[in-house]
């Protein structure tokens, strides 16, 4: 009965869409939480909470008609980000309520799991160009030569006075810059990342109540490994959160899960 009445006002709210995904995350007898529907108990209320992910009617519909036209049928079309957290689950047992952020060049998504279920899904249209464009416009370097830097340089100071190496100035005239002034503009852009993404946004902190396992995923990790640092303490929210830095998985290893 609670599940049919939920849709019927998902399909009377959202009439251009349908449901792709539908899980259960949570189960309430009279008030108290239960770890599986409590089939067998009794009690005065209960309470159940879902989350409903949807597709566009068009979409959901060409998909279906570009199949056809292949001669085959599709039986039900999962979330790539439902694979993501399935992964995770995978391969980290007894963990089934974390946080995955990932960070590519132009855009970033975060999407959070609890006790297993698909519970909230976020894009961002910005990712880690933003770090190499602000080092890029303050600094007056080409992107290219930032991007340089970024992947081959030991950002760790010694003194606040070491200035980057001529060497990775190739094609533009030699400029003394400091190192600090590169870690310094990358921190700032990458706090402001955090913010943004977890710490300012009114949807995570709607869910995320508590201390919580966050896996972070950067646009090429090997590029970044110099601001390894930045993006865990920063993500952290200064060791408040568990922040793991991960690799992506394999297309392979998705399709398993």
């Amino acid at each position: 009965y609670i599940l049919n009445t939920l849709k019927s006002k998902i399909f009377e709210f959202e009439n251009q869409k349908t449901i792709l995904h539908m899980f259960n995350s949570k189960y309430f007898l009279d008030k108290k939480e239960t770890e599986n529907i409590p089939i067998g108990l009794f009690g005065n209320f209960y309470s159940h909470e879902l989350a409903f992910f949807l597709i566009n009617k068009n979409d959901y519909k060409n998909l279906h008609n570009i199949f056809n036209k292949c001669n085959l049928k599709i039986k039900k079309i999962i979330s790539k980000s439902f694979i993501e957290g399935a992964n995770i689950i995978e391969n980290n047992s007894n963990l089934e309520t974390f946080v995955k952020i990932k960070i590519d060049k132009e855009n970033s998504k975060i999407i959070f799991f609890e006790n297993s279920s698909l519970k909230f899904f976020q894009e961002f249209n910005f990712g880690t160009d933003l770090i190499v464009n602000d080092i890029s416009k303050i600094t007056a370097m080409k992107k290219n030569i930032v991007n340089n830097i970024l992947i081959n340089l030991d950002l760790s100071i010694k003194n606040e006075e070491e200035f980057i190496e001529k060497n990775f100035f190739p094609d533009q005239n030699f400029r003394k810059i400091k190192k600090k002034l590169i870690i310094d503009i990358a921190n700032a852009r990458i706090q402001e990342l955090a913010e943004v993404i977890i710490f300012k946004n009114l949807n995570f902190k709607s869910f995320v109540k508590k201390k919580i396992t966050i896996f972070l995923k950067i646009n090429n990790t090997s590029d970044f490994k110099c601001l390894d640092e930045s993006f865990n303490f920063f993500f952290s929210n200064k060791g408040e959160y568990d922040l793991r830095i991960i690799d992506d998985a394999s297309i392979k290893n998705l399709i398993l899960s």
